[in-house]
Order: C-alpha cells, then structure tokens, then sequence
C-alpha cells in the first residue's frame, strides 16, 4: 500500500511567496513535484502570468530549482491558452476550485463547462480535477450528480476531505467511500470541529478527522498524489512540514 503514491501541496498557503521562493521552500521540505496556479497580473506572486508563451521560461525556473509541475488551478472560465500553458508547463492534472450556485441553471452551466473543458484538455493529455469546495459540490451525492452529467471521462474529482466536512457537513469517510470511483486526486487537510460551516482548517494531525482511516480506505484503490494543503500564509512552511510527517508516519513513506 502507497508504494506509487508521492506527496505534493496545494499552493494556496504559499500564495504570497514568489514563484523561485515557493520552489526552493518544498524542494527543502522534500516535496518535488509541486502544484501550481495560472492568474492575473495584478493577482499572487507566486501564480503563473503571461499565458502560454511563457511555459517554457517557467519550466526552467523549476528546473533550476530541482522541481517540476504536476498540477495546476485555472477558472473555469478561463482561456484555451490557460490549458496550453498548464500542458506546457508539464503539469499532468488541471484543477478547477470554485463555488457554484446550487440551483438548476448553475447545474447546466457548469456541467456543460466542465464538459468542454475536458474535451479540450484531453487534447493536451490532461486530466481535470474538480474540487468539491460547497455549493453546487457539496455533498458526495452532488458530486456524484455533477460528475454523472459531465460524462467526460477525464473529468474527475479531486476529494478534500475537510471540504466535505465543512462546506456539506457530511463525514469526510462516508464521503470517500461514496466518490471512490470518481477520484482523480487529492488534498489533505483538517478541521478543528464537524458539521457544516463548523470549525477552522488546521493541521492533519489536530483536528477531528481520523486521517489514519481515511489513509487506510484510500489506499485500497488510489495510487497516485497525497496533496497537502495547509492553508494558513503565516506558518505555511512548519504547518506543511508538520502535515507531511504526520502523514509520512501513517503512510510509512
């Protein structure tokens, strides 16, 4: 169990480092392949500008620094280039985290997004992670529905436990159990309290989901990224390291 799985992180925690400063930070750490976020000019230092074009310049920033890319966030709204760049990059998995509307009409926009989505990111041999983040993904069941009507084989979920403990209230195994066949990828994080809207995110180790259970459970059928995601900007690197030897001991990695 876990011999293919590898660690990675979510960048969120490091939104504010530049982008060589959040690669040498997780080399330190031992995490080499990272995930990464395309945005504005005028948004996060660390996240990825200029489109396209500029891929290969970022590829050897990571390479100077030991590192290479296996995921990367758009909007889903975002542009076909955002899918060149996050190919061009070298990343494998291209991640959508939004909240939508839980009405019919999100329904449709988003499943018929999605859809396109990934149709044009299986031109580019991507994988779209879609992270359940509240709303119209809430719940397993709406994960499920969502996922159901997609109908696009590359399009599949990245679980957040947590996410599912705090934006739908429903217990982050149950949750596992429910989407297992749906799962792309992962992000690993923990809340301070259960139930919906309940608690604060915090370390894997000190909140209240058993993460050796879900370990156990996810390791009958996944082998691939154990993401962490330690979201707190002020302590992102001890919070991380902390996150990633917590897990290093229930994995055996």
């Amino acid at each position: 169990m876990f011999e293919k799985n590898f660690f990675s992180s979510s960048p969120w925690g490091f939104r504010f480092f530049e982008l060589p400063d959040y690669c040498r930070t997780l080399k330190s750490l031992g995490i080499d392949q990272l995930s990464f976020m395309v945005g504005p000019e005028d948004g996060f230092p660390q996240a990825l500008k200029g489109g396209s074009a500029r891929a290969a310049e970022y590829k050897d920033i990571f390479a100077q620094n030991g590192v290479s890319a296996i995921e990367c966030a758009m909007l889903l709204d975002g542009t076909d280039d955002d899918v060149r760049m996050i190919a061009g990059i070298g990343a494998k998995y291209l991640r959508i985290c939004e909240v939508w509307e839980h009405t019919p009409e999100s329904f449709a926009d988003v499943t018929k997004k999605l859809r396109l989505l990934g149709k044009k990111a299986a031109e580019y041999g991507l994988t779209v992670i879609v992270e359940n983040h509240g709303g119209l993904m809430a719940t397993s069941a709406d994960c499920l529905r969502l996922f159901e009507a997609v109908a696009q084989p590359n399009v599949t979920l990245n679980y957040d436990a947590a996410n599912f403990l705090h934006y739908g209230g429903e217990d982050a195994l149950e949750a596992l159990k429910a989407t297992r066949d749906i799962i792309g990828f992962t992000h690993l994080k923990n809340v301070t309290e259960s139930g919906f809207g309940k608690g604060k995110f915090c370390r894997v180790a000190d909140g209240v989901i058993d993460y050796t259970a879900i370990l156990a459970e996810l390791g009958k059928f996944y082998d691939g990224c154990l993401c962490l995601e330690y979201e707190e900007p002020a302590d992102v690197v001890q919070g991380t390291s902390d996150d990633l030897e917590a897990l290093k001991k229930i994995t055996g990695k």
